[in-house]
């Protein structure tokens, strides 16, 4: 069975293109406004009748 996970990069492998990185770092910051975003109108909703 492969592994699921991938283990820290080797010694001498270079590092991905500073694009890339900068679109994980974007696409993950705004997955994570947008659930708290969606989590607190959720609460607001429950709470103002």
């Amino acid at each position: 069975m492969p592994a699921i996970i991938e283990g820290p990069p080797e010694p001498g492998e270079p590092t991905p293109p500073l694009w890339r990185r900068l679109f994980w770092f974007v696409a993950i910051a705004l997955a994570s406004t947008g659930a708290v975003a969606t989590v607190a109108y959720a609460l607001r909703a429950m709470i103002i009748p």
